[in-house]
């Protein structure tokens, strides 16, 4: 099942299974926790 998750450095949101293993945004490794859909979008700006 697909969750959001965001880089607890940059802030960078992903959507899927995991999150990646390396942020494509900030290069930290294993930096990606489990973030709520309402929380994903407020970082968006959605």
């Amino acid at each position: 099942m697909k969750k959001f998750w965001k880089c607890k450095i940059c802030g960078d949101i992903h959507y899927g299974n995991a999150g990646p293993e390396v942020c494509p945004t900030c290069g930290v490794k294993n930096a990606y926790v489990e973030t709520s859909k309402p929380e994903a979008k407020k970082s968006m700006g959605i």
